[in-house]
């Protein structure tokens, strides 16, 4: 709802013409984010298929309802949730853990942020390549160290039980870099004198953690959170070129089967009724992103 006052600001605005200078911004988003999004959201409505362009009926929710009995987009969901399980935890501890880790200037702490960084400049295909020679059954480098000590070669990518793990370990190895940048930048703007003033109080580590850094972090700590949850839900690079979406689907994601769906199935309809529905899950996040940044 707009606020009176925010009207008030808003009018002289208009008058002025300074909004003149959004309109290339304005453009360009309606261009590339508010036509496709209207356009997927009439075509979820639709039985358009790709190679019948010109022969489109109105279904109404009927793509709707298939994404209720198809045990595939399901199966695509719930993958989709598990990364999510296995990623946005471990990387958010993680982060926090390294960040305090390495915060403190010197020489030893630089080549680390610059190690730890490192990944993260590198493109999301040639990182899931390599690790994928790295993790071959037969000339990568890990299950050779595993025959060496006498333990069974593992089936990475094949392995219904292991590909998922796998592929959440590579996405969470590049992405913490990030997420360890956010966190850092947060904890150099702490008062020392904080700190200083728990010293003379006696508290320890713990509770300084406890009670300074973690409350003086908070924001960044939500943003890192939510950031990590919508970037999970939207894997669909590591996937593809690792198992293209395989064991038996172990490894699809909702965009996988959507991005399948519309490509491979030229099934442009129902592409777009998953669409939406990833978007209203995204919107879902967002609404509670702000509603714990308003908290705090």
């Amino acid at each position: 709802m707009v606020k009176r006052s925010d009207t008030k600001q808003l009018l002289p605005f208009i008058f002025s013409g300074k909004f003149l200078f959004l309109l290339p911004a304005l453009a360009l988003i309606s261009i590339f984010v508010i036509y496709p999004l209207c356009l997927a959201v009439w075509y979820s409505f639709t039985d358009y298929y790709l190679l019948k362009p010109n022969d489109v009926s109105f279904v109404g929710l009927d793509n709707y309802l298939e994404i209720k009995d198809d045990k595939y987009a399901k199966q695509a969901f719930f993958n989709s949730t598990k990364y999510v399980i296995y990623i946005v935890p471990l990387q958010v501890a993680l982060s926090l853990f390294l960040a305090i880790l390495i915060a403190k200037k010197s020489r030893v702490n630089t080549f680390f942020r610059t190690a730890f960084f490192s990944p993260y400049i590198l493109s999301i295909i040639v990182v899931s390549l390599l690790w994928k020679n790295i993790l071959d059954p037969k000339t990568g480098i890990v299950n050779m160290l595993l025959a060496e000590l006498g333990f069974a070669k593992q089936e990475f990518f094949s392995d219904p039980a292991l590909a998922l793990p796998t592929i959440s370990f590579i996405i969470l190895w590049q992405g913490i870099s990030f997420q360890v940048l956010i966190i850092m930048a947060a904890l150099q703007d702490i008062p020392s004198a904080l700190y200083e003033a728990a010293d003379l109080e006696g508290a320890n580590g713990w509770q300084k953690f406890r009670y300074i850094t973690v409350p003086s972090i908070k924001g960044q700590l939500v943003f890192v959170l939510i950031v990590v949850t919508t970037g999970t839900f939207k894997i669909i690079i590591e996937p593809l070129v690792l198992t293209n979406g395989g064991p038996q689907g172990s490894t699809s994601s909702i965009l996988l089967y959507m991005f399948e769906q519309g490509t491979r199935y030229r099934q442009i309809g129902y592409s777009s009724a998953i669409t939406v529905v990833f978007a209203l899950i995204l919107i879902l996040i967002a609404f509670i992103q702000r509603k714990l940044v308003k908290e705090e």
